[in-house]
């Protein structure tokens, strides 16, 4: 075995180990690494993995809906193709410009250069993202490292006969993922130095896809073995939510008991129930929104061809259990089977048991809360479609040029696609407002029947 590839081994070993080791930290730990208040700036610099659009769009509904009462800005500042020398390029333009308060990065996927394990390439990377965090920190942010992403060589091995696959005449090393893993060791390490939030996204990406392949061998989140796809993006989103923790872990939960003749529920008003317990009726403004995934990634095609299924993502994460839970608990009620209704829509029937246990509604689209997170979700993701990727095209083409000769009449144009660019970011932040309005929870009316 080469030395490369027992380190790339290594690599995997150390960061299998790292959501552990950092759950163990973050539980001893005062403060939530990544909790951004009212009126604060969370910048996502990546690569194409970024520029997708989607693992942050996740993230910026979990937060819009989780937190209404804030007012949190979002950017985007991923580039296809991107290595960490190219965000060193565009840093104080695309970042710094920005004055934000939280860098997430994410980056190693273009800097391995797809090939073995290679000490000259390893060493350019490490040096860079150095220098990356070093400037995040200069300018009073905090950086969060991610791990690099998965690399799917059971894609690779699938694909290959595949006509409609875009890198099937592309060359790839089979130590690939083990190299991104060694990358993600690294930064983790380097992370821990500097006392910095780190998420380890290769360990779960793999973890989950293994886990799959047990009962589906042609399962995948990453069907050009680069790209996650919507489900990875979500997979993604969840576990930086979990590593670097959640302060409302919960969208809403309502209790309900009887003392004696007395009703008693928390932040309920008009809470009656008739003699027999078999009907309970209340009003509940709600403190959040449930995380709604859209069942389409995007309003048209996106040029990585890849599917749209963000709720299998969810699903196989539990996501909605974990972080998103909106319970009812109604205990006393006389034995039977009930109907639910919020404002007057019935959303489901359960016996008398199951809502004395406790029932999580935030998956049932027949409430009304999921129709508004949902409806959230859409005017986030048109935001995404039409201005954010916009954006992000604009930053790929300003990379292109500044790679022309400087006297070339394509470097006359730089410094109007950067105008261009920086319009579009105060644009993506605007749309923000009345996506805001349209998460701030609405006062419901309950009703607990007891029905035949």
């Amino acid at each position: 075995m080469n030395l490369g590839y027992f380190r790339c081994l290594l690599g995997c070993a150390i960061l299998s180990l790292s959501s552990l080791s950092h759950a163990q930290d973050k539980a001893a730990a005062p403060a939530l690494p990544f909790n951004p208040q009212d009126g604060e700036t969370v910048v996502f610099l990546g690569d194409s993995i970024t520029h997708q659009c989607l693992y942050t769009q996740y993230l910026e509904d979990f937060f819009i809906t989780r937190y209404p009462e804030r007012r949190v800005r979002f950017h985007n500042a991923g580039v296809s193709g991107d290595k960490v020398g190219d965000c060193l390029t565009r840093f104080d333009q695309d970042v710094a410009a920005l004055e934000p308060d939280y860098v997430l990065v994410l980056l190693g996927m273009n800097d391995g250069q797809y090939e073995a394990f290679n000490s000259e390439t390893v060493a350019t990377y490490q040096k860079g993202m150095s220098q990356l965090l070093d400037k995040i920190s200069a300018i009073g942010a905090k950086p969060i490292v991610l791990s690099p992403t998965m690399f799917d060589h059971g894609t690779v091995k699938r694909r290959m006969t595949d006509e409609t696959w875009r890198f099937r005449d592309r060359s790839f090393s089979t130590e690939y993922n083990a190299l991104m893993a060694y990358l993600g060791a690294w930064c983790l390490e380097e992370s821990a130095r500097r006392n910095l939030p780190f998420v380890n996204l290769w360990g779960p990406l793999n973890e989950h896809t293994i886990a799959e392949r047990r009962t589906n061998p042609d399962f995948t989140m990453i069907d050009d073995a680069i790209h996650p796809q919507a489900s990875g993006q979500l997979i993604m989103a969840f576990e930086i939510l979990s590593q670097l923790g959640a302060e409302r872990r919960s969208a809403n939960g309502i209790t309900i008991s009887k003392r004696g003749k007395k009703l008693v529920g928390a932040k309920l008003k008009e809470l009656t129930a008739n003699d027999d317990m078999t009907e309970v009726s209340f009003r509940h403004t709600a403190t959040s929104l449930p995380w709604v995934i859209p069942v389409e990634q995007a309003s048209e095609a996106l040029k990585w061809g890849l599917p749209s299924d963000g709720r299998v993502g969810y699903q196989i994460a539990k996501a909605g259990h974990k972080l998103s839970a909106d319970r009812l608990k109604i205990v006393g009620l006389a034995p039977g089977n009930y109907e639910v209704l919020i404002d007057n829509q019935v959303i489901g029937k359960w016996n008398h048991i199951a809502l004395g246990t406790k029932i999580e509604i935030q998956e049932n689209e027949k409430t009304p809360q999921f129709q508004q997170a949902l409806q959230v979700a859409k005017m986030n993701q048109q935001r995404n479609d039409e201005i954010i990727r916009k954006m992000r095209g604009l930053w790929s083409r300003i990379k292109g040029l500044r790679k022309a000769p400087s006297d070339s009449p394509k470097a006359a144009e730089l410094s109007k696609l950067i105008e261009d660019a920086t319009a579009l970011a105060e644009q993506e932040n605007q749309a923000l407002t009345a996506i805001y309005e349209a998460a701030q929870p609405v006062e419901r009316t309950w009703l607990i029947r007891k029905v035949e």
